[in-house]
């Protein structure tokens, strides 16, 4: 028999102990299902205004659609890592859903936990109005609509406005808008990005209602590595908006019914480092009676386009202190955050090197990628991966469970994709950002595991090793979003549906996820 287990009490090994045996109903404060009588637009509603404007592929609606931000609830990934969730601890995915479908966690559709109660809606991932109606969680006019106030920014403790107020950078408004509109500083603000993007898992809490999301249960820290840089101390300048919403040249319009024309005006739906999950989640979707029909190819093509773009300005690569068989590789990183940053299961970056001689011959390569014999639902393949991750640098965060925790959930201690168990930080080498200090980011669980950077240190030196007969290096700064470890993980770890075999089989028809260039160097004349 399964019961409910309110996660509000001191004392975590109590608190997993119950977790373990009796399932998982995660409390969080902040606005809660249906509290104040939330219900939002439809999206095709907000689509009636705000496509076909004068930015043609650029219009609000398109650039939104072009974004995984629309595809959170459909993103085969998420839906493969959610079962496994799941599997580890009943109920537990409620959790996932908070951000993946705010509007069905919101309107209370989130349980089951598996999403079954989701409707088409819900589906569109964070929607325009979701968005739109949020307002600080911690300012009075939250405090007026909610009865649990957040601790802190994250861990999708976000409220709400239930009246039908779209909130966004500007005031004024001309044509006939359905809706009110107010201006809203938190909408130009970091904090808004921080609700889903500084996560923890609240089952290390001892007090989710006291203690900030970036003092335990470490899962992602986005918001927190930004926060730390010094990004966050450059205004409007050096907010996540900044870089992930880029800015239309020559400006636009956000409707075609007469709204005004702005000199400042950004693509909709921020861009990131998603790829591949495009491909993935149109093969899986795009036939589909219930949100097939609600996505666009072409806008999904834009949307890689435009991932890559961001990504190819993430980092610049120098060659120094060239010697005799031997030569310094300086990567620095040059975004907010660290480099990689985000979900850390799969998501990496390395080296690759390759050495030749006057005559164009290849006489050595480090961080290779290519294919590797595997073993998958018990049969023989060739999978494509990393060959050689010994022999280069790879850049990368290795959650893992401790002994302690293997010991209650009957697992194996060590590296683990398994996120909901996962209690520890094996390996965290990724590149901090510019201002990074090693106190400050101890104090939000995210400083350096088996790396070490120095305070101010945005950069990370690796000495290369010359061959004889060496004249031409040629340096690519590889990253790939899901390895084959973790695609691995998540097919055959999900056992009571069938998102991780559909992933496997998609995965094998859209590129196997292969890696993207996103810095190199080519210098020749080396003596």
């Amino acid at each position: 028999m399964n019961l409910s287990v309110s996660i509000k009490v001191a004392g975590i090994c109590i608190v997993l102990m119950l977790i373990a045996q009796t399932g998982a109903e995660l409390f969080l404060p902040g606005m809660q299902p249906k509290e104040s009588g939330i219900e939002f637009v439809k999206v095709q509603q907000c689509k009636m205004c705000h496509s076909q404007t004068e930015n043609g592929t650029a219009d609000p609606f398109f650039s939104w659609q072009s974004s995984m931000m629309s595809q959170a609830a459909r993103d085969p990934v998420f839906r493969a890592s959610l079962t496994i969730a799941n599997q580890d601890i009943e109920g537990v995915g409620e959790f996932c859903w908070r951000c993946h479908a705010p509007r069905g966690w919101l309107e209370d559709r989130s349980e089951p936990a598996d999403g079954s109660a989701l409707n088409r809606e819900d589906m569109h991932g964070v929607s325009c109005d979701v968005c739109h109606r949020l307002i600080d969680p911690l300012s009075s006019k939250a405090r007026r609509l909610i009865k649990d106030v957040p601790p802190d920014y994250g861990n999708a403790m976000m409220v709400a406005d239930p009246a039908n107020m779209v909130r966004g950078p500007y005031s004024d408004s001309r044509g006939a808008m359905p809706h009110d509109i107010k201006q809203s500083e938190y909408h130009a603000s970091s904090k808004l990005c921080a609700t889903c993007h500084n996560i923890s898992n609240p089952l290390q809490a001892s007090d989710v209602n006291t203690q900030p999301p970036h003092t335990f249960g470490h899962i992602e820290r986005t918001y927190s590595e930004w926060l730390l840089s010094d990004f966050s101390k450059q205004g409007r300048k050096g907010t996540c908006q900044s870089c992930h919403y880029p800015v239309v040249e020559g400006g636009g319009q956000a409707s075609r019914f007469g709204s005004p024309h702005r000199d400042y005006f950004v693509m909709h739906g921020p861009v990131g480092g998603s790829i591949w999950a495009k491909d993935v989640t149109w093969l899986l979707w795009g036939d589909k009676d219930i949100g097939g029909k609600d996505i666009d190819r072409k806008a999904l093509d834009m949307g890689k386009q435009r991932a890559l773009a961001l990504l190819k300005k993430a980092a610049s690569l120098s060659l120094t202190s060239i010697k005799p068989g031997e030569a310094l590789l300086r990567i620095t990183n040059l975004t907010g955050h660290k480099l990689p940053s985000g979900y850390p299961e799969g998501r990496r970056m390395w080296v690759n090197v390759k050495f030749f001689d006057s005559s164009g011959r290849l006489l050595k390569e480090i961080g290779k990628y290519g294919p590797k014999r595997e073993m998958i639902f018990g049969k023989s393949i060739m999978a494509p991966t990393l060959l050689d991750p010994e022999q280069t640098r790879v850049y990368e965060c290795l959650p893992a469970i401790s002994k302690a925790q293997a010991k209650k959930f009957g697992k194996k201690p060590g590296k683990s994709f398994h996120f909901v168990l996962n209690d520890i930080i094996a390996k965290d080498n990724r590149i901090p950002p510019k201002g990074f200090k090693n106190s400050a980011f101890k104090e939000h669980l995210s400083e350096p595991v088996g790396a070490v950077y120095a305070d101010g240190q945005h950069w990370d030196d690796v000495q290369l090793e010359l061959p004889p007969g060496c004249e031409r290096i040629v340096v690519n700064l590889m990253y790939q979003s899901v390895s084959w470890e973790y695609l691995k993980f998540l097919a055959e770890e999900n056992r009571t549906d069938d998102w991780g075999k559909r992933l496997y089989h998609a995965w094998n028809q859209t590129g196997q996820c292969a890696p993207v260039v996103i810095a190199e160097i080519d210098l020749e004349g080396i003596r």
